[in-house]
């Protein structure tokens, strides 16, 4: 039994290094693809690269992110060194897996639970954080501390999606879907990890001025629902600041446990989750033969050279 982490990156040079330390404790593989990052994220990538060889770099270009083309697509170049019984995960650069996934699925699954969602703990840049950068306290000097030690303030996430999936060959994952078709029987427990998207004023600065470019651009924002009420149209970095005083936000001490939230809203109702469980017992493979394949001449959408070119103006 393996386990497969698909990596996508975009600008994450402060941040990916201590990402792929943290993969590299307990992934067997970790394929990566950089969606065109302007800063040295894929030099740091291929540093790693030519001293362990667990990590797979797919390659970089500039393209538009998409949890369906360009995630179906790492899956469908990892699924040809996956097994029957193999684990998969959709990771990003800035989650770091606070229970590692082999011991979870060792611990906190049943047999019979083949997919898991994850339970976010959203670490937090707050207003005396901010306060503290701007008179010099902080530094980007600071940045080759671990991140755990520099951002110790969070928020649970109520929101979950599928992260952990238990791989069978005859599954599908078509350009169409964020993850593969009846991917397995979900779990109650959810998979905690430590989400770091807020970091400091200048990858803030950075991270929404990117997304304010992509999501401007027209051919970009057909690949999203309601692009105007999506978070990646945001340009204002300092509205995701967090007052010290909010009622939501908890402190944690690098090394301690984290409170385990027991929600409960990514489960079916018990007579649903009991079809489900009868479905994925017995009728998986013939499900899997009437899904669609991904189609073999389907690429991540290339970003516009004119899209591009301003990207490298106004991040480099």
């Amino acid at each position: 039994m393996k386990f497969h982490a698909l990596l996508p990156v975009r600008d994450e040079a402060d941040i990916i290094g201590q990402c792929l330390q943290n993969l590299l404790t307990w992934a067997d593989s970790i394929y990566v693809f950089d969606t065109g990052s302007v800063d040295n994220s894929w030099e740091i990538v291929q540093d790693f690269v030519s001293k362990d060889k667990r990590i797979v770099p797919i390659r970089k270009e500039p393209v538009y992110f998409s949890d369906t083309r360009l995630r179906g697509y790492m899956f469908n170049v990892a699924r040809q060194q996956m097994q029957d019984g193999d684990w998969f995960l959709r990771v990003d650069a800035d989650e770091f897996h606070h229970i590692l996934p082999p011991e979870f699925v060792k611990t906190y699954l049943k047999p019979h639970e083949t997919i898991v969602y994850h339970q976010y703990y959203d670490f937090q840049f707050t207003k005396a954080e901010l306060k503290a950068w701007e008179e010099g306290k902080e530094t980007l000097a600071d940045r080759q501390r671990p991140i755990e030690q520099r951002r110790r303030y969070f928020t649970p996430s109520i929101y979950s999606e599928p992260r952990l999936c238990k791989y069978r060959s005859t599954m599908q994952w078509s350009e169409a879907v964020s993850f593969p078709y009846n991917a397995g029987f979900l779990a109650k427990e959810r998979l905690p990890i430590r989400h770091y998207p807020h970091r400091d004023p200048v990858q803030l600065a950075r991270r929404y001025k990117l997304r304010a470019i992509m999501m401007a651009d027209e051919t970009n924002r057909k690949n999203w629902k309601r692009p105007e009420q999506h978070h990646w149209s945001e340009a204002d970095w300092r509205k995701v600041v967090m007052s010290n005083n909010n009622p939501d936000l908890k402190y944690w001490n690098e090394g301690e446990e984290l409170p385990r939230y027991q929600f409960s809203n990514h489960l079916r109702s018990a007579h649903i989750r009991l079809a489900q469980r009868l479905v994925h017992s017995f009728l998986l493979p013939i499900l899997d033969a009437k899904r669609p394949r991904f189609s073999l001449d389907v690429q991540p959408q290339p970003i516009s050279e004119d899209v591009q070119q301003l990207l490298i103006q106004e991040l480099s």
